[in-house]
């Protein structure tokens, strides 16, 4: 989760004391599950269930889904607070007209070995970091134990290391080993929803300008001192790449980033924002940020963006910059690059980092693991040393030896179905809420997690994320979760479902529903290689054929599914995330929902939805564009 503002009965942003107390008695992490798909985990792409940060805009939201008219109207409700009004509204949106049907939220499986390394238990609260692999090194919390021969910690790489290059605007096989050799600009836990200074020490906003502190006596690897232009290079390249934390500094005019995000001194960056944003919002873009953009390596592309005067010099910037690649990295991180061949990466410890001292081992490898069953075997045979997040199966977990631990970090999103709003018959709600009645999610989650216990059911289609704490009746939804539809969490609503088909013109004959004598098909497609999300559509195409909607399972390479079917929209129900992961505040859910380039592009989302009105002083009348109350969340006040 990420340091956001909660709300508690009152009203008032929810304390860390009483967001502890919806953990539970027994902690942030002992009562949590995990699980993780293939690469969706470890490689931060939008294939893998949202931008999460720094992804870009595009397309036309299309036109109004004239059809979604409400099955019953709300009595609107009051609230006194705006954010958390606009939250609610969202929400209820969401759960009316079912834009995705969430189906479970996940949470991660991470893996550390204990023989030769001392870790935290599987149930500390250092485990829920963003992510162990990269920060208990760091801290002095991954250390070799004494006695050990073992001077090299192993991990594992999706890409062929040789293939990896170190330009995270290149978009191309960003290579694992970034995750030691590049420093983030902060700390995050993602249980108790805290940031600590790290790149960035820290930070102050007043109004619309955002000061940045950076932290002294860092170096990179070739011996320049880190300093405040290289902090502001990384954040002009972000936001000239359509990272999405140009719309609060320049949303119109990219000419502009150079006046608003300046060096003030050696260790000061000042951010001048185009009107008052929400502090946790902003923090949570520049969080999860590497620091790669060494001025002796980036300077001239942000200096070719700067001084662009035209669309055509910025385009040409743009392509200078995405196709350049880094096989030779200077990083600032703990470990500096050494070499990669096709089988590893290998760094070594770069002595004058601020936290050298914390790490009593020499070598960092990632070894060339592309697929789950080969990352499986090697956590088995003790080949590798641990995983930042991997989903592994009760079958496989039950071979891990003992000295294997496995701890669960919560992700904040979670296997959902999306809907071709261009595509029948889901482009009419009333289909869409019928399979909702119909798909038991319990079983979905059940069947998903493999016996891992590591995906909890969605209770309430809303786009909100919370399952395992409690968070979403006890905080954003309190006073009118009353209000929003279940559709049947752990059951199979056979009489909502008929009542729906029936008054879209469908009828069953034969055990099947047919309308003019076609039956109703709903064809699910997905990535063959997230081997959870296919267990998840296997059980619902199962539900759903019981129930006579002939449904069908079309799983398709991975590559294929994300960079064809997905991407251009050919299918009519696909499986995705339904929320921005690693993210807890609502805001970055219902700009996934509602305002993503997949929203816009793959999903053909409509602007304008019909629905309900929840808080009358947040809306008026049943027509609605949630992209206008998402961008309002943005500064919306407590």
């Amino acid at each position: 989760m990420s340091d956001n503002q909660q709300h508690g009965s009152d009203r008032t942003p929810l304390s860390r004391r009483r967001m502890m107390q919806l953990l539970g008695a027994t902690g942030a992490a002992a009562g949590l599950a995990g699980c993780g798909g293939q690469s969706a985990v470890e490689t931060d792409t939008p294939g893998d269930g949202g931008d999460g940060g720094d992804g870009g805009d595009g397309g036309d939201g299309g036109s109004s889904d004239e059809t979604d008219t409400p099955t019953e109207t709300a009595t609107p409700v009051q609230v006194d607070s705006e954010s958390l009004g606009t939250i609610q509204e969202l929400a209820y949106v969401t759960n009316q007209t079912l834009p995705v049907l969430p189906l479970q939220e996940k949470l991660a499986q991470s893996f550390q070995t204990t023989d030769d390394w001392s870790v935290p238990s599987k149930d500390s609260d250092k485990l829920q970091l963003y992510w162990p692999t990269e920060w208990l090194p760091r801290s002095g919390d991954w250390t070799g134990k004494d006695g050990s021969d073992d001077d090299r910690l192993t991990f594992a790489q999706w890409a062929v290391p040789k293939d990896s290059q170190y330009n995270p605007w290149n978009g191309k096989n960003f290579g694992e080993a970034r995750r030691m050799l590049f420093d983030r600009f902060m700390k995050y836990n993602l249980a108790t929803q805290e940031y600590s200074g790290y790149v960035i020490s820290d930070h102050s906003l007043d109004g619309k300008t955002l000061t940045l502190n950076v932290r002294e006596g860092q170096t990179w690897h070739n011996g320049d001192a880190v300093t405040a232009t290289d902090v502001a290079n990384q954040i002009k390249l972000d936001i000239y790449n359509g990272g999405s934390l140009g719309q609060f500094v320049a949303p119109e005019d990219k000419g502009k980033v150079s006046e608003r995000v300046v060096a003030a001194d050696d260790t000061t960056v000042e951010l001048t924002l185009t009107e008052e944003v929400n502090e946790d919002i902003l923090l949570a873009y520049l969080q999860p940020k590497y620091l790669v953009a060494h001025d002796g390596t980036y300077g001239e592309f942000v200096a070719a963006f700067d001084e662009a005067e035209s669309e055509d010099e910025r385009s040409q910037a743009l392509s200078d910059l995405t196709s350049d690649t880094t096989p030779d990295p200077v990083g600032c991180g703990p470990f500096q690059f050494e070499d990669a061949d096709t089988r590893r990466t290998l760094l070594t410890k770069y002595d004058d980092h601020p936290d050298a001292d914390n790490i009593n081992y020499s070598e960092v490898e990632y070894l060339y693991k592309p697929e789950n069953q080969g990352r499986w075997n090697s956590l088995i045979n003790e080949e590798t040393d641990g995983s930042a997040t991997l989903f592994m199966p009760s079958n496989k977990l039950n071979q891990l030896p003992d000295s294997v631990q496995v701890s669960l970090i919560p992700r904040h999103w979670g296997l959902g179905l999306v809907f071709n709003f261009e595509k029948s018959p889901v482009d009419d709600p009333r289909v869409r809420k019928a399979i909702a009645h119909v798909v038991n999610r319990e079983a979905v989650a059940k069947n998903s997690g493999a016996g891992t216990n590591s995906k909890i059911a969605v209770t309430y289609p809303s786009g909100l994320t919370g399952e395992f704490n409690g968070q979403i009746e006890g905080a954003w939804l309190e006073g009118v979760v009353d209000e929003f539809d279940t559709y049947g969490r752990g059951s199979v609503q056979t009489d909502k479902a008929a009542s729906l088909l029936q008054d879209a013109g469908y009828e069953k004959s034969g055990g099947t529903w047919q309308k003019d004598g076609d039956p109703l098909t709903i064809p699910i497609k997905g990535p063959s290689g997230f081997s959870d999300w296919v267990a998840g559509a296997e059980t619902v195409v199962s539900q759903l054929r019981e129930f006579g909607i002939d449904a069908q399972a079309k799983m398709k390479d991975t590559s294929t599914y994300w960079g064809q079917d997905y991407s251009n929209g050919d299918f009519v129900v696909g499986l995705q995330g339904w929320a921005s992961y690693d993210q807890s505040h609502p805001y970055f859910h219902f700009q996934w929902l509602f305002d993503s380039w997949d929203a816009k592009n793959a999903w053909n989302l409509p602007t304008e939805f019909e629905s309900p009105v929840l808080h009358d002083q947040i809306r008026d009348g049943d027509t609605v564009v949630p992209g206008d109350l998402v961008s309002a969340l943005s500064t919306a006040s407590e």
